[in-house]
């Protein structure tokens, strides 16, 4: 079982949409007073690293919406290609990742 296997779907609800919906972190264990900076932080990259990996799934989207089209245009391609949008977002989206990474290890870290 892959991670998104196990982990993408609860409730037939994307893990993306409920990163972006939630309210932030409600864990009592997390719930202490050294930690409500970092666990609001956390919250946000969460928000932020699920909206960028939204836009990566629209490209993806595109993508495939275009190459299933029978009379999908040389321009239609070129545009999509050349659109440096997704670049950004995947710049964007190792930038969150790392913040997340490093924000979940200073909160372990306080933890022990």
């Amino acid at each position: 079982m892959n991670f998104m296997t196990a982990h993408g779907k609860r409730g037939g609800r994307r893990a993306r949409d409920r990163l972006v919906e939630r309210e932030g972190t409600s864990n009592p264990r997390l719930r202490r007073y050294e930690l409500q900076n970092q666990l609001l932080f956390l919250d946000d990259d969460l928000r932020e690293t699920a909206l960028a990996l939204g836009g990566i799934e629209s490209f993806l989207a595109h993508a495939l919406a275009l190459l299933e089209k029978t009379d999908v245009a040389p321009a239609e391609l070129a545009a999509l290609a050349d659109d440096g949008e997704v670049l950004d977002r995947l710049d964007y989206l190792g930038e969150t990742l790392a913040s997340l990474r490093r924000r979940m290890g200073l909160i372990a870290h306080t933890l022990k």
